[in-house]
């Protein structure tokens, strides 16, 4: 459901490996997903679906086991109430959106038995219609028990997927990049590897995620002493050029994430007394270019 870069390359490959996939997308992409198939480009491997099922409305699909929520979270909220007649009492819904507050978002809506939180490490998107590109070696997805099937058809489509019993220490090990490097990347313009190369952007993308790690630790969240520098290491395997989304949107002068990501550090810092001075000023700053 929102079959844009992250989710029509999880598509893809669970496409690729045989399982019976929908993209919900709209527009060129999804004219060009009828007609050519869908490609998928990555370090790990090149591929083309030539046949994959494709629709822009949710109600046309019929019945699901499992959806897959890959809307930016500003969409959310529409995109949630979109995809409730895909939902059956055993549907599962997956949300692997940034920020820490999706799931608790989507079960408002449907409910707290159809939702497992999931998150991941994978850099993708739609470089042309029908076209998806990752510049990042991971494959990375990690989801609730709950969704134990679908973790063992990723492996098998050859993703490296795994499940956990504390997704809240996992969303606050994706959250504790992500929020720095996406307030710090548009702040800079820059991409992953100017900012690890120079020293001044590095210290500030390391300020960044303490401020956040402390925040998580703060509300009980059980992280690891290190988790910044093991973070900074995942951070040099993403190719030199690689963008987060957020920078992406900027540039492409779409909505930013930015409630969900600096915002809300700096407001709910402010809330239990942790201090969080980058996420504070990138908050200010950005908040104006948002919409």
């Amino acid at each position: 459901m929102g079959a844009g870069g992250i989710g029509s390359y999880l598509g893809g490959w669970l496409a690729n490996h045989g399982a019976d996939v929908t993209l919900i997308c709209r527009g060129q992409h999804l004219a060009a997903v009828r007609e050519e198939g869908l490609h998928v480009r990555s370090p790990k491997r090149n591929f083309t679906v030539a046949r994959i099922a494709a629709s822009a409305a949710p109600a046309d699909v019929g019945a699901v086991d499992v959806v897959i929520l890959a809307v930016k979270l500003y969409d959310l909220a529409d995109a949630t109430r979109a995809m409730v007649p895909m939902l059956t009492p055993r549907t599962r819904v997956l949300t692997i959106q940034n920020g820490v507050t999706a799931a608790d978002e989507v079960a408002a809506v449907v409910g707290t038995e159809h939702v497992v939180p999931g998150t991941l490490f994978i850099n993708a998107h739609v470089e042309a219609p029908g076209l998806v590109v990752s510049r990042s070696q991971s494959t990375s997805v990690i989801m609730g028990e709950r969704l134990a099937p679908l973790q063992k058809l990723m492996v098998e489509a050859g993703m490296d997927a795994k499940v956990s019993s504390d997704m809240p220490a996992e969303l606050w090990r994706k959250f504790i990049p992500v929020a720095a490097l996406s307030a710090l990347s548009c702040l800079c313009r820059q991409p992953i590897g100017p900012i690890l190369e120079f020293a001044p952007l590095k210290a500030l993308y390391s300020q960044g995620m303490h401020e956040v790690a402390a925040l998580g630790r703060a509300q009980g969240v059980r992280l690891e002493t290190d988790i910044v520098e093991r973070m900074l290491a995942v951070a040099a395997t993403y190719k030199y050029d690689a963008r987060v989304s957020m920078l992406e949107d900027l540039e492409a002068g779409k909505r930013l994430e930015l409630e969900w990501l600096s915002g809300y550090v700096s407001r709910e810092a402010a809330k239990v007394g942790v201090a969080a001075p980058f996420h504070d000023m990138a908050y200010a700053t950005l908040k104006l270019l948002a919409k």
